[in-house]
């Protein structure tokens, strides 16, 4: 028996597909955007992708070269070596032969290099032997050595076999030097640079080195020092 009024309409499969206009639009929307997206996609994948399998393929071949020939391996490895030992070897400092027992250096000509030759001068001494040298115009006699900064009597002793000396010193035209001159000599002071300076201006020329040892300002020993290195003329 049916009841009064139970009616329900039948769905067709059409009715499934039906859509308002606003959701056909929507829908043609985004199908339109997804079509777009897919032809920008073919576009730039097949360059991409050629690019990409490219460098892999050649990158693959070479690897495959270098495992077919081992020893293109070992020799690159040799040649890396031996370049490192190349540039070790130009680094690498070359110390002078040292003198042997009866050869010797002459001290006021010898320069940096001549003076590393001997037992016990490195670059240090080296460089401190000249450069006191040059400050006092020549050595007048090897003991003069002892004056440079940190020669002790030990090397001293040990050095004076292989060293000879011509005394040929530059000296000091007292009368005409300025004071800056007289005072970089190692051996007169400022005070000293400063008394023969007023001396001279007061003065005049200064006749000899008599003349500085009645000045209380040079001892005997600095008359001695000096006299070699001063010239009157």
């Amino acid at each position: 028996m049916h009841k009064k009024n139970d009616y329900r309409p039948i769905m067709n499969w059409k009715d499934y597909f039906f859509f308002q206009k606003n959701d056909r639009i929507a829908i043609s929307a985004l199908l339109t955007l997804i079509v777009v997206s897919g032809i920008i996609y073919a576009i730039t994948l097949p360059s991409d992708k050629l690019y990409t399998e490219n460098t892999f393929e050649s990158e693959f071949e070479a690897f495959q070269s270098m495992l077919r020939n081992k020893d293109s391996v070992a020799y690159a490895k040799n040649n890396i070596y031996k370049g490192q030992q190349s540039k070790e070897k130009q680094y690498r400092y070359t110390y002078p032969a040292k003198l042997t027992e009866g050869e010797t250096i002459e001290l006021n000509s010898a320069d940096t290099s001549a003076l590393k030759k001997i037992p016990g001068i490195g670059s240090g001494y080296a460089n401190r032997i000249v450069k006191y040298r040059s400050l006092l115009g020549g050595y007048t006699n090897i003991s003069q050595l002892k004056e440079v900064w940190g020669m002790d009597d030990e090397l001293y002793d040990k050095i004076t076999a292989y060293i000879t000396l011509v005394s040929d010193v530059k000296k000091i035209r007292i009368n005409s030097a300025s004071f800056e001159e007289l005072n970089g000599h190692p051996y007169i002071s400022y005070k000293q640079a400063k008394v023969i300076t007023d001396i001279k201006e007061r003065k005049g020329n200064i006749e000899s080195i008599n003349r500085l040892s009645l000045l209380e300002e040079f001892s005997a020993n600095d008359i001695r020092r000096l006299t070699p290195y001063l010239s009157f003329n």
